[in-house]
Formats: C-alpha cells, structure tokens, sequence
C-alpha cells in the first residue's frame, strides 16, 4: 500500500468541521451541520465564560438535543428568544424540531431531527454537492 492510499484511508469519513474536528460518523457530520446552522444564524456557540447553544446526542437514532445555556446570575441572552431562533433557523434548514418530552422536558432544550439521509447536501468523499434539485411547484 503506498504512503498517499495510506493517507486518505485515515481523512474522516465525512471531512472537518469548525477547528479541522474530524467527522468520522453520520452522527458527527450531523451534529456539526447543526451546530453551523446556528452559527451562521448568527446563534453564539456555549463557551467559558458565556451563554449560548449546545448540541449533544443523536445516537442509535435518537434526536439531537440542543439546549440553551444561560446562567442566571451571568445571562446575556433571553434563553426563550433563543429557542425560538433555534427553531426558526432549523426548520429554516430543512430540519425537524421538536420540544422535549418524558424525561428530557425543559424550555431550554429542542429535540431535532437531520434532514433524511437523501437530502443530504455532501457527497462525502469528494465533498461535492449532491443537493437534489428542487421539486417543480
């Protein structure tokens, strides 16, 4: 095997995201178009010492959940202005969004669903586009 295969058996499945973080799953890949949804809605990301969105889940299946972080004593933002510009930002991007319920119920956290697998926007191993064309209305 020469050195160059060698090289793209070990790129990540499905390219880099923000800070060349690998994308080996379907699940990293969809977390990460979630989390750059939000960022280009203008949405801040949850870092130290700041408010802002978190993504996390999405395994064997089950949704995202997205939670707004605020801290009470610190906050910057308005946690159900936030929701309410996740939501709108998602489903603006093809994705299904949905309150929490059992367990996981708060108003500062979203169940979303990615797009289905054949509307996705990036062919993963050349990173071309493969967007299916828009129905004919």
């Amino acid at each position: 095997m020469s050195a160059l295969t060698e090289q793209v058996e070990d790129l990540p499945a499905f390219g880099y995201g923000r800070w060349r973080q690998p994308l080996r799953s379907r699940r990293d890949r969809d977390a990460e178009t979630i989390r750059e949804v939000l960022r280009n809605a203008g949405r801040p990301e949850f870092g130290h010492p700041g408010d802002g969105f978190f993504v996390d889940g999405g395994r064997d299946g089950d949704p995202f959940l997205v939670a707004c972080a605020s801290r009470a004593r610190r906050r910057t933002l308005s946690p159900a202005a936030e929701i309410a510009a996740y939501t709108t930002a998602l489903t603006t991007a093809g994705m299904r969004v949905e309150p929490p319920t059992g367990p996981d119920l708060s108003p500062l956290l979203l169940h979303v669903y990615p797009r289905q697998e054949d509307e996705r926007a990036i062919e993963p191993d050349t990173g071309t586009s493969m967007r299916k064309p828009p129905a004919a209305r």
